[in-house]
This record gives C-alpha cells, sequence and structure tokens, in this order.
C-alpha cells in the first residue's frame, strides 16, 4: 500500500492551522474516505430512487396500485450490487479528491449488474400490469441519470474543497539527512495534495541546510508542539540505519501526539509490535513501516461527537430536575460555592475548567491537591453522599456540551498530579491524544479512584492506551453500561 493511499484511510477531521514550513492551510480539515462514503451513498440512493420514478409515473397514469414494499426490497438489493461492483472498480478512490472518478461507461455497466441482478425477483411479483422490460429500461434510465448528476455534482464540489486545502495532508519529516531529502522529493507529487508541514531534527546546524531547499525548521519539540496544535497529520521518521537507539527513542516522544507515525523500514525491525498491528506502506521508492495511526479519524470523530452530544443531552435533560435539589442540600450542609472548579488537561494537553459538585470543605488548585482517601475528614455529609453516588460528576456534562470532554475517554487529572504522573511514567502524555472522558476503560477496570500507587498509574494509563488505541462506538457503550453498574455498586467511590 502506497502512503497516497494510506493518507486517504487516515484522514483527520476538523484541523485547522497554519504547518511550520508550509503554506497556509485554509479551510476546516475534512476526510477522504467519509466524502467517499458520502458520494457512495448518493449512488445507492440514485439506484433506489431511480426505481420509484417509474412506479409513480405509472400509478398516476394508470392508477394503478403497487407493493410498494416489494419495489424498495428489489431496488434495495440493485442497488447494494451497483455499489459493490464500483467499489471493486475503484469508483471511490480517495487519491485525487480534485478528480473524484466518474466513469460513465463504469456507472452505466455496475448499473446493469445490478438490475440484472434482481430482474425475475422480487420486481415482476410488484409491477403486474406493467411490461417488465419497460420498466428494467425506464429504472436504468432513471437512475443512470441521477447518477451522472450526483457525480457531477460531487466533483464540482470536491474539487473546489480540494482548492481551499480541506483534503490536504500536512507531512512532517524528522532528520535533514540524505532519507528526509528522498522522502521530501515525492512530497511534491500532486497526486497526493500533500503539504510538507517542516523538517526537523536535533542536530542543528550549517550541514542542516541543503542546496535545493531542505531546510530544518525546527527540533523535536517544535515537532511536538506542531502536532499538538493540529498542524501535522503525519510524522516520516527519516534517519539513517545507524541511529537505530535514537529513533527508538524519538518514536517513544512522538508517540503522545496525535498524529500518524511512519518509520523508514530499513531501520525500523524493534519497532515492530508482536501483535502484528505495524504494516508495511511505502512513500514513492522509501519503505515505510506504520508505526502509530492517527486516533479516531474518518467517520470516528463525528460518531463520537455525535454520541457526546444525543446521550450527553438525554442525561442532563433525565437529571436536571435533580441539580436545584444537590445544589440546595450542598448550601445548607457546609459554607461555600455549589460548583467545584479545577483546571485539568484535555486534548492535546488544553487546559480547561472541569465542573464538579462541591464535596469537600476546602477548594484545592494550582500546586496543592491533595487526593481524597477512605475517611477523608475534608469530605462533607453531602459529599459523601453524592461521591458515593458519582452524582457529584453530573455538572460534567456541561463540559462534554462544550466539547471540552466526552463521554468516555481517559479521566482527567489535576495539573499538579499530571505533572507528577508525567515524571514516573513516560507514556503518561500519550493519554491527551483524545479528549478526557467522564469514565473510561480505567475506570471500569478497576482503576477508579485515588492512584496511591506507581502500578496503579500505570494501570490506569495502559487501559486509557488501550482505549486509544481500540476505539469504537460499541467500546463506548460498554463501557457506559459497565460505569453505570460500578456506580450502583459504590466501587471505589470514597
Amino acid at each position: 500500500m502506497s502512503i497516497g493511499v494510506a493518507i486517504a484511510q487516515h484522514r483527520p477531521h476538523g484541523l485547522t492551522g497554519t504547518a511550520s514550513g508550509a503554506g497556509t492551510r485554509s479551510g476546516i480539515r475534512r476526510s477522504r474516505r467519509v466524502a467517499a462514503d458520502v458520494v457512495g451513498i448518493g449512488d445507492v440512493a440514485a439506484v433506489i430512487l431511480g426505481a420509484f420514478l417509474p412506479a409513480v409515473t405509472y400509478e398516476l397514469v394508470n392508477e394503478t396500485a403497487y407493493d410498494w414494499t416489494l419495489i424498495l426490497q428489489s431496488s434495495l438489493a440493485a442497488a447494494i450490487i451497483t455499489y459493490l461492483c464500483l467499489r471493486s472498480w475503484d469508483m471511490y478512490d480517495t487519491t485525487r479528491m480534485d478528480d473524484f472518478p466518474r466513469a460513465p461507461g463504469r456507472l452505466l455497466l455496475a448499473l446493469l449488474i445490478g438490475l440484472a441482478g434482481v430482474y425475475g425477483l422480487g420486481v415482476p411479483a410488484a409491477i403486474q400490469g406493467v411490461h417488465r422490460v419497460v420498466w428494467l429500461v425506464l429504472w436504468l434510465l432513471a437512475s443512470n441519470a441521477l447518477i451522472l448528476l450526483w457525480r457531477q455534482l460531487a466533483h464540482i464540489h470536491l474539487n473546489a474543497l480540494t482548492g481551499r486545502g480541506c483534503y490536504h495532508e500536512a507531512v512532517a519529516v524528522f532528520g535533514a539527512g540524505e532519507i528526509a531529502r528522498r522522502v521530501q522529493a515525492h512530497l511534491s507529487d500532486p497526486r497526493y495534495s500533500i503539504e510538507l508541514a517542516g523538517v526537523y531534527d536535533d542536530r542543528m546546524g550549517d550541514d542542516r541546510l541543503d542546496d535545493s531547499g531542505l531546510k530544518v525548521s525546527g527540533r523535536l519539540d517544535d515537532l511536538i508542539a506542531a502536532a499538538r496544535n493540529e498542524e501535522i497529520d503525519q510524522v516520516v521518521i527519516a534517519l539513517p540505519q545507524s541511529a537505530d537507539r535514537r529513533i527508538a527513542d524519538v518514536v517513544r516522544k512522538l508517540q503522545q501526539v496525535p498524529a500518524s507515525l511512519h518509520v523508514v523500514t530499513h531501520i525500523s525491525s524493534d519497532l515492530v509490535d508482536p501483535d502484528g498491528s505495524n504494516r508495511v506502506s511505502s512513500f514513492g521508492p522509501v519503505g515505510l513501516l506504520d508505526v502509530k495511526r492517527k486516533p479516531l479519524t474518518d467517520w470516528a470523530p463525528i460518531v463520537k461527537e455525535a454520541e457526546d452530544l444525543i446521550v450527553g443531552t438525554l442525561v442532563l435533560l433525565a437529571f436536571l430536575p435533580v441539580f436545584p435539589l444537590i445544589a440546595l442540600a450542598i448550601k445548607l450542609d457546609s459554607p461555600g460555592p455549589i460548583l467545584f472548579r479545577q483546571c485539568r488537561r484535555g486534548l492535546n494537553q488544553r487546559v480547561f475548567e472541569v465542573l464538579k459538585f462541591r464535596t469537600m470543605s476546602v477548594l484545592e488548585d494550582g500546586d496543592a491537591v491533595r487526593q481524597v482517601k477512605p475517611g477523608d475528614q475534608r469530605v462533607t455529609r453531602v459529599g459523601r453522599f453524592l461521591r458515593r453516588t458519582s452524582l457529584d460528576e453530573l455538572p460534567q456534562i456541561l463540559n462534554v456540551l462544550k466539547g471540552e470532554m466526552s463521554l468516555v475517554g481517559p479521566r482527567p487529572h489535576a495539573l499538579v498530579h499530571d505533572e507528577q504522573f508525567s515524571e514516573m511514567l513516560e507514556t503518561y502524555a500519550n493519554r491527551h491524544q483524545v479528549k478526557p472522558g467522564i469514565t473510561g476503560l480505567a475506570q471500569v477496570m478497576g482503576f477508579r479512584g485515588e492512584t496511591s500507587s506507581a502500578d496503579k498509574i500505570e494501570g490506569r494509563v495502559n487501559a486509557d492506551i488501550d482505549y486509544i488505541r481500540n476505539w469504537s462506538l460499541a467500546l463506548d457503550l460498554k463501557i457506559l453500561a459497565k460505569t453505570v453498574k460500578a456506580v450502583l455498586a459504590g466501587i471505589n467511590a470514597h
């Protein structure tokens, strides 16, 4: 698989900004895969609609009633066959978004195969009294016209978005030697819509300047900062074979950023995961090992945002009547504000204020934050009940609806604890590749509550990283269900 195809499969969602060393990245960053799938949905709709047009015409002219259920079933079957044909013929290829495939001949042939596949099945029974050949010809003509129109409109729209840079991929190169020059030489291929987001290297000097225009944009820390600022979509580590230890160190540090990570294959054997999750691709003649995929790409961020909006709104509406009762209980129980606000780090380590119902007699933030222990005297009477039932977490639904948090994700910690845990565990920063969550995989695996030992911290971080790597809607729903069970049981709540 070439990196040009890999890029089409790993597109980010909603990226903006300016890439270091590259031109201005205008417009909202869009997923090529999502765009191709939308075109496919339009193709399917065109086949189905084309089947109903003759039916509606015949019914209006002859005042004859037809079996609309059978017509729908037949048209859906034909649409699926047509779609599978088009997919196998690369009619949803995302290599060139500015010239998305149209190929009228292939479109017509796919339609013929789709209609032939359902001929003699449900259609004759649905259209009794009508010559079936006439019906199929009208269906073919209608669907073909609709698909051609749809493809032309899609071509115009996708071409315009490509011109604004919405489907461009920002690729950064780490290393400024001969291998990096070979990679950079292929970045100019217009077929891939790729921008050079900069060449980075920790060893900077006059020897890092090249007559052909290859210039170092910054060091590794600058690369990490640019990736966290959503200016980089993919990173290619292009170092010589002799630098294997350096490569391994760079890979570990880049694991924390939300970008796809590749390493030239001739030095990457030690980086291959034993579970076979790594894949080999290429960039022109340069072989690459895909060390890490950018989390939540293509449909994933759309699905997750919809999940947060829909489920979050339902939870808020369900518990909204309880909010004033909890607020009244807090005010009557102890002096102080109703809500507790504390700064925490979210996606790409951006700081935000997390909201909770106040459960303690103190409001700790900054450099002095002590985790709550069993029997902690700082917890108020009402606060003990709120913590045991997890009702104190309800205001975080507002953080979710504001886009600062997600329903499911790595739990955010106080800033001072972030610093402590980062020093204890190198992979801790990897948690910030996605939005933090009200609950998470770590919590339902028994790592809820106080992190009193290095083993607990490592177990929580490993669970969070597994969640980021293996996210799915089914996993989120499973975690939410297990969270409800854990809350009712009061596990590790104090």
